[in-house]
């Protein structure tokens, strides 16, 4: 007897066969959309932070004179911070001399229903600094950023570069802190993010005078800044010292070998400010 139902079987296994594979197509396809959306996306939000950073103009106030900072050309670190509902951001130095004098953020701030920037920067000076955005806004600090001071029980910098590199390193994890966060609600352990977020060199012997550390509450978003740097002592020794900025309007502490060296409370934006920008565009999809 012939079996009729057997070509119909086969064709029934060719059609559940390639029906299995157009949703995975169709997935794949959508996918590669999403993708390319959130490129385009990215690539537009850059583009309008490099565009409002050049125009960004920081001077330092010194013997009735100023300095004006150079940008540095390019974001010293790129990152995004889900429980401030930051879904883009970028960070930003400008320095004089070789010596970063600022650092800026600028972030794509989603926590609320209009599309908003938030800029927040804060002054690495060591006198008093004078900001011009291209919003309008200004900003004239009223104390110092930095404040050095010496790190105890600290080895002479090194005379090799490489050694140099690796004593910051090892000075910044004598550091650690907490905040506590307003938008958590709770008390949180800032994270020493691994590398330096900006390092700076001697111009002429081209060694390593110091560096800029980030510590964390939230992934990499930073929190405060410390820097370490290399700097001659009363006697005339290279010796390490410290120096620190707030960027966060949350409450914490900064401690050095376990012991706190320094309480940030009350917002007075002596030194640092935040504010917020609309964006025109809104890029999400």
């Amino acid at each position: 007897m012939t079996d009729f139902s057997r070509p119909y079987r086969s064709l029934i296994c060719l059609a559940l066969l390639f029906s299995s594979f157009t949703p995975v197509a169709g997935l794949t396809d959508e996918k590669e959309s999403q993708a390319a959306k959130q490129k385009d996306r990215t690539e537009k939000l850059l583009k309008w932070t490099r565009e409002f950073v050049k125009e960004t103009r920081v001077a330092v106030h010194s013997g009735g004179g100023e300095q004006i900072g150079e940008l540095k050309a390019e974001p010293v670190m790129r990152y995004s911070d889900e429980p401030r509902f930051i879904s883009d951001a970028t960070l930003w130095v400008w320095s004089v001399n070789s010596r970063p004098i600022a650092i800026q953020k600028v972030e794509v701030n989603d926590l609320v229903a209009v599309p908003l920037w938030t800029i927040c920067f804060g002054s690495f000076a060591e006198k008093n600094v004078e900001v011009k955005w291209p919003s309008g806004h200004t900003f004239k600090s009223a104390e110092p950023g930095w404040v050095f001071e010496p790190i105890p029980d600290a080895e002479a910098p090194a005379d090799r570069p490489a050694a140099r590199s690796l004593q910051l390193r090892a000075l910044s994890r004598r550091f650690s802190g907490n905040v506590y966060s307003v938008t958590q609600k709770s008390s949180i352990e800032m994270r020493l993010l691994p590398k330096p977020t900006y390092e700076y060199f001697d111009p002429e012997t081209k060694l390593p005078i110091g560096a800029v550390f980030s510590f964390a509450s939230n992934g990499t978003n930073p929190t405060i800044f410390v820097a370490i740097e290399a700097r001659r002592n009363k006697e005339g020794r290279l010796s390490w010292y410290h120096a620190h900025t707030r960027m966060t309007s949350d409450t914490g502490a900064l401690r050095l070998d376990d012991k706190t060296i320094w309480e940030f409370q009350e917002v007075k934006h002596e030194n640092w400010l935040h504010f917020f920008l609309r964006r025109d565009i809104d890029f999400k999809e």
